[in-house]
Order: C-alpha cells, then sequence, then structure tokens
C-alpha cells in the first residue's frame, strides 16, 4: 500500500511537472510572437522615382533649399489619415512634401504662389495625374537659432485636394 501511494504520488509530480514546463514553453512562445510582431516596422514608403529624385535635386539647387522630402500615406472617403504599416497607390493617398530652408530671408520673402507651382508640377509631371492621388501637402520649414541651446521653429504649409483633373487650393497655415 506504501508503493502504491509513492508510485501514484511520482505520477502525479510528473504529470504537474509536465503541465508547467508545456505552460512555461507556452508562454514564452507567445511572448516572442507578440514582440515580432509589434516590433518597429522598417520604412513603408516606396522608393522614389526617378522623376522624383530628379525633381528633388532640382529642388536642392534653388537657394537655401535642403532635404526635400515626400510622405505618402493612404486616406479614408472624408480625407483623413488611415493607420496603416504600409501604403498602397491603388487606394486613396496623399502625397506630402517638406522642404527646409536654411535662410531666414528666403524663407519670409517666399512668394506665396511657390507651393501652387510645385503642387502642380508635382501633379502634372512627377506623380503623372495618378488618379488614386487625393491630396498634396506642401510644406515650408525653417530653425531660427537664438543662441547654442534655443531655437524658434517656423513653418508655412499648403494643402490641395485633386478634384477631377484639378487642384485646388484648401488651406494656407503660416505658424
Amino acid at each position: 500500500m506504501g508503493k502504491e501511494r509513492k508510485t501514484s504520488k511520482r505520477i502525479i509530480l510528473k504529470i504537474v511537472m509536465w503541465i508547467c514546463i508545456l505552460l512555461s514553453v507556452g508562454t514564452c512562445t507567445r511572448y516572442i510572437l507578440w514582440v515580432s510582431l509589434h516590433r518597429a516596422k522598417p520604412n513603408n514608403q516606396p522608393k522614389h522615382s526617378a522623376k522624383e529624385e530628379c525633381y528633388f535635386k532640382e529642388l536642392e539647387k534653388r537657394n537655401s533649399w535642403k532635404n526635400p522630402s515626400r510622405y505618402l500615406y493612404n486616406i479614408d472617403k472624408k480625407g483623413e489619415a488611415l493607420v496603416s504599416d504600409s501604403v498602397f497607390l491603388n487606394n486613396p493617398y496623399a502625397y506630402s512634401l517638406r522642404i527646409d530652408i536654411k535662410d531666414s530671408t528666403t524663407f519670409f520673402s517666399l512668394p506665396s504662389k511657390t507651393g501652387d507651382t510645385i503642387a502642380l508640377y508635382l501633379y502634372n509631371h512627377v506623380v503623372d495625374r495618378n488618379p488614386e492621388l487625393q491630396r498634396i501637402v506642401i510644406g515650408f520649414s525653417y530653425i531660427e537659432r537664438i543662441n547654442e541651446r534655443a531655437s524658434i521653429g517656423h513653418s508655412r504649409t499648403e494643402e490641395y485636394a485633386v478634384r477631377g483633373k484639378r487642384i485646388v487650393k484648401l488651406k494656407h497655415d503660416m505658424e
């Protein structure tokens, strides 16, 4: 009778031990999968086209214009940005172009039609009137250095909606 209790205790102990091992392996596996799914994603932007590269080089040749960069994002029917890890150019999307300006005189003397000209050129020649393009956002920024520890940022943003084959100016914002 004593041996039966020891063997039944041993069997129960082995079962409990295997359950603990399987639970810990399952927990570790779930954690590893969760971390891999929520890890930072690589750059989700499509590569620049040859036309974009050429146009960005032309923009950099202008006096004090530096680092033109574009950002594409999908939008919904209301025009709001969709939260997504990928950009699909066969769905409605927006094209955002940012240009850093290194000189205050250049920034504050930008003609009011500069954004209009850039938006028209982007739509007609760079994007080739893609029917899924719904919005173009052009932004200029200038950072004024006050001293080595302080700076003030200035920006100018212009938004355009694509309606049919026309571009309509929506907003002009200067900060």
